[in-house]
């Protein structure tokens, strides 16, 4: 299962190994924040600080990636990446800044005619306590939307771009339909503007949203532990993305276990390793544009 092994003299040793499947998982995710902190502390503002956080922690977790792989055959092609840049240009980057100026420009304007103000956010509470709340309040809505996707064919159509790849790589998540990021975004981010977010909670909640799914999807030989029960890592993640239904249809949640502790949900079998990924449908389209289009073809059910 593990692929070709690399020469001993690319190997990190084994003490290296064993520190590093512990602690890139906490390291990447608080190194982002603390990132963030010194990117709005040195006047790069709120626009630039998130995304060069996010991209300095993505590099490390490609780089650990590299060192410490969980399987070998997994690593992607020069199509698989230029296929992941082309719905991360789509999906993570245009279509979430349209859908926030559309937002705050409705939101805009419903206030100023309706005379009211949805002052509800707890703006003055410590910015880490502001994003835990976002992260769990948020993980609310995205678990039940993404459970929904698994279990109504409408939004399955549009998920399973997502779950198409046979492999399980950090890029691998930003492979969204652009329809489901705006599902996404009007579940998980428009409530909270709605009430009154600040800017700056938004930003934290982007970066540890952000990291949090590059870790999640990684094809990382870490070993969380106890943190399983806290992190959706890639531990419990890859169980997801199984060709079994009985194994997929198990840990929607993005950044915390929470909510599938709490609904049932929660899968991770400690005897064996998660075997084939991908969808059932061997006719699924392959290419970027007709994975776009795929959701609206007619075909036969299959997953």
């Amino acid at each position: 299962m593990g692929g070709e092994r690399q020469p001993r003299s690319q190997q990190p040793s084994a003490g290296l190994r064993q520190f590093l499947r512990v602690a890139v998982y906490p390291a990447a995710l608080a190194g982002s924040l603390a990132l963030l902190m010194i990117g709005i502390d040195l006047g790069l503002g709120l626009l630039w600080a998130p995304y060069a956080a996010v991209a300095v922690a993505g590099v490390a977790i490609l780089l650990a990636e590299r060192a410490i792989p969980h399987r070998r055959d997994w690593r992607p092609n020069f199509r698989d990446l230029a296929e992941d840049g082309a719905f991360m240009a789509l999906t993570q980057v245009v279509t979430p800044l349209a859908l926030t100026w559309a937002a705050v420009f409705a939101l805009q304007l419903f206030l100023a005619r309706a005379g009211v103000s949805l002052d509800l956010w707890p703006t003055t509470w410590p910015i880490l306590a502001q994003l835990a709340l976002k992260v769990i309040a948020g993980d609310f809505f995205r678990y039940w939307l993404h459970r929904a996707a698994h279990t109504w064919t409408p939004l399955w159509r549009l998920h399973e771009v997502h779950h198409f790849p046979p492999k399980l790589y950090t890029t691998n998540v930003f492979r969204f339909h652009p329809f489901e990021k705006a599902l996404q975004f009007i579940a998980d981010t428009l409530p909270f503007l709605l009430i009154g977010i600040g800017a700056e909670a938004l930003a934290y909640y982007f970066v540890f949203y952000a990291v949090s799914g590059l870790l999640q999807h990684s094809n990382i030989d870490v070993r969380l532990g106890w943190l399983n029960y806290v992190f959706s890592g890639p531990e419990v993640h890859r169980w997801h993305h199984s060709r079994k239904i009985e194994e997929s249809n198990n840990n929607y949640a993005h950044s915390f276990v929470v909510w599938d502790l709490v609904f049932g949900t929660y899968y991770r079998p400690r005897e064996r390793s998660v075997d084939r990924l991908g969808l059932l449908d061997e006719h699924y389209p392959t290419s970027f544009w007709r994975q776009m289009a795929a959701p609206f073809r007619i075909r036969r059910d299959a997953r």
